[in-house]
Order: structure tokens, then sequence, then C-alpha cells
């Protein structure tokens, strides 16, 4: 017989680390020099990967010890598609019998269903939720500060889908021990479904022709000698209309991007899609700090990032953020159905 621990039948759960909350309360804003202190001692003592999303620990009793166990999750009570999340191994808590696993990689305002088949026997079967609204880091083997661009609401009331277009570091093994393992490389296919890595780094130009994850994966390369400053002449627009015509096509998608360390780059980029999709102003600012857990930055200070809306608020006085981005891309050259396309794509239907 097996017996349900946790989570209870009907439990709400969080994505989010108790830090990542507290950041994503605090920023952007002014005065968060405390926080900003506290955070940069967390990310000095290396001790823990700040950017990954929080486990939930699913636990029970068996009355058979020597029967294989495994852990089911699902979207429909039927189980007949595992849910793409990334569970650890079953274990075994020294302290009272119990066995636990971690698990990771839920989308954000989903229903669930989960249950352990203990042998030939198969246990109740609970319901839990994830709660709207978060921010969604994912969990892949050594490619840290790797997050869904979903689950956002955008200004006219639409949802961005998750699953469809994710960001972060580069995957490639470094001097820094970075680089995708094979459990990496399980989750990135198997249970994200990533098809296409999209390569920002100019520096990679001629050097990497292929995804590192695998032949599975198409892989393009689109250079971006600079981001912010680098996107106000006819190279840097070229470049971008390059980038367009790849998150364009649907049969892309799933679609990862990287720069480096998935920051000045790759933040450029996501400022300019969250903007075209309508993403509110503050939502955009915090997505682009959110970077600063994984790499200690002095955000509310960078140049790039306030030279570049400096230079777009002076120039189409009048507008937030999202309208600036939109009016900058039409002046340089990018047709207007490029926006009509990338909304179809990736915003979920009112």
């Amino acid at each position: 017989m097996t017996e349900l621990i946790t989570p209870e039948n009907g439990a709400l759960l969080s994505v989010m680390t108790p830090l990542q909350k507290e950041f994503a309360s605090c920023h952007p804003s002014p005065d968060n020099g405390e926080f900003d202190r506290r955070l940069k001692a967390a990310a000095e003592a290396h001790t823990v990967d700040l950017s990954r999303p929080a486990s939930a620990i699913f636990s029970w009793k068996c009355d058979d010890p020597t029967a294989p166990m495994t852990l089911e999750i699902s979207e429909n009570e039927d189980f007949d598609v595992p849910a793409p999340v990334s569970a650890d191994k079953v274990r075994q808590s020294a302290e009272d019998g119990t066995y636990f696993a971690a698990v990771t990689n839920f989308f954000t305002g989903r229903k669930y269903f989960w249950r352990v088949r203990c042998g030939d026997g198969i246990s109740e079967t609970r319901a839990f939720s994830t709660r709207e609204g978060e921010i969604r880091s994912v969990s892949v083997d050594r490619v840290p500060n790797f997050r869904d661009l979903g689950g956002k609401v955008t200004a006219d009331g639409r949802l961005v889908k998750q699953g469809m277009l994710y960001r972060g570091t580069h995957p490639e093994y470094d001097d820094d021990g970075n680089g995708i393992t094979a459990s990496g490389r399980e989750t990135f296919i198997r249970e994200l479904g990533i098809k296409t890595e999209l390569d920002l780094r100019e520096e990679s130009l001629g050097k990497v022709l292929a995804s590192p994850v695998g032949e599975e994966v198409r892989f393009f390369n689109v250079g971006f000698d600079s981001c912010w400053g680098g996107t106000l002449n006819d190279r840097g627009m070229g470049q971008i209309k390059e980038i367009f015509d790849v998150l364009c096509d649907e049969s892309n998608y799933p679609v990862f991007f990287h720069c480096a360390a998935g920051a000045d780059r790759t933040g450029f980029l996501s400022v300019v899609i969250e903007s075209i999709l309508g993403v509110p102003e503050h939502d955009i600012i915090l997505d682009y700090e959110y970077t600063s857990l994984y790499e200690e930055r002095d955000w509310d200070t960078n140049e790039g990032v306030l030279s570049y809306f400096g230079f777009l608020d002076e120039k189409y006085p009048g507008h937030d953020c999202p309208e600036l981005v939109r009016i900058h891309m039409k002046e340089y050259g990018v047709d207007p159905s490029v926006f009509c396309k990338l909304r179809k794509i990736l915003l979920e239907d009112k």
C-alpha cells in the first residue's frame, strides 16, 4: 500500500524560491541597496545557483520497500501524457523512512495530477496547481540563467505562451565549468522539446557551427557586435531582421536564444520581443534585471539600458518602453508584419 504525504490535495505551489520572490518584489527600485548587498554576498559564496527554480518535494510511504517506485505527474487525470518536468531520483529519508523526490520546471498557472506507482499497485491521485504570474526559471544542468519568456500578461490582457521561447547562457563547455551535460540534454530536448538554438555571439561566428546540445537542434548564429547602441545603425538592424526571420518561422519553435552570460545581448533581444508582444514596461525591466540572480551587477546604473531608452525617449517623447521599441524598429525598416507574426505565434488567444 502506498500513502501520499506531500503535496496535499489541492495544494498551490510556487516555482520561485524565497530569494527570487524577494528580488521580484523590490526590483526595479532605487531603494534596494541592502537587498543588493545580500544578493551579492550570496552570489559570491557560490554555494547555490540562485537562478535555479524552486523544487517541489513529493513524498509518500510504501509498505513494500523492495518494489520499484515511480512518481507520475501529468496535466490530466488519465496520466496518458507525462508532464514535461524534471524529477530527481526517488530517495528514502533516513529520519522517518518516507520516500521522496524533488521536482522542478513546472509551468506557472497550471493544474497537475500526481500519483505513485509501487510495484503492481498505484496510489490515490492528488491534484495541485502552480501560482500564476510568477517568473518561470528552468533547471537545465550546467546551463544557468535559463528561463521562459512566457507566462506574462500583456497590456491588452493576453498571455504570452509558455514553453515557446527560452533564454539563457551558452550551452557549450567553458573555463567556468559550465556546459550542458547528458542530463541537461535530456531536459533540453526531451522535456522542453527545444528545436532551435539561436546564438547571438559575434565571437562564435565561424567557430561554433552546430548546436552543442546535439544534431537534433537547429542552429543559427546571428552575431551581435554590441546590443543597445549597436542597433542604432543599419548593420545592427540588419542583425535584428535576421533574428526575426528565425522567430517568425513557427516550425523553429520552441526556440532557445543566448549570448555568453545571457545578460546584455540576450537581455536586449528579450526587451525587443516583449515590447513587440505588448508586455508592460515594469515586467520587461524586471525580466532584464532578473539576470543579476546569476551574474551580480549594478543593474540600476546600467549605462547601456539607460542610454538606449534615453535616446528613444528623447527621439520619440511621450511613449512608454514597449511603444518606444516598436516605433524604433519600424523606423529602422522592420516590416510591421513581423510584429503580427510574432504576436500570432507567441500569444494565446483571448
